[in-house]
């Protein structure tokens, strides 16, 4: 394989590496140190819905040990196989679902005080969002 396209690939998978493990921090910490989530619920005063959790949390660790691997194997052969297309492609949908998921959730979100318009787990959960499109991207 051509060295240009081979380093372009790594490069890639190093990106996305490290956008998955900030929107890891951020989802688990984002909320002064607490668990900050990505949301999905119409009533704002409600919990966060566990379905939408657990989907969240299975694409970002999932992804993550994916690309991992994917990473050290491509390290150690350079053929590109199907099951990584395809894995990027499923990648694309399962990261916009959860950037949608959160980018609909937090733009709307009101916490404790009421009417704060500024607070840092709305800007938070937008960054998990906004990054989770930037993942979707890089798929």
């Amino acid at each position: 394989m051509a060295q240009g396209p081979m380093i372009g690939t790594i490069t890639v998978k190093i990106v996305k590496i490290a956008i998955t493990i900030i929107i890891l921090f951020l989802y688990r910490t984002g909320y002064a140190g607490q668990f900050l989530g990505v949301g999905a619920v119409w009533n704002f005063n409600e919990e966060k819905n566990v379905d939408v959790e657990i989907l969240a949390s299975g694409v970002f660790v999932g992804y993550l040990l994916y690309n991992i691997s994917a990473l050290i194997t491509y390290c150690i052969s350079s053929e590109k196989s199907a099951n990584d297309c395809l894995m990027n492609l499923i990648g694309i949908f399962l990261w916009t679902g959860v950037a949608g998921t959160a980018l609909h959730y937090w733009p709307g979100f009101q916490n404790e005080h009421g009417n704060e318009y500024k607070s840092t787990e709305k800007d938070v959960g937008m960054a998990v969002g906004s990054l989770s499109v930037l993942n979707a991207a890089a798929h």
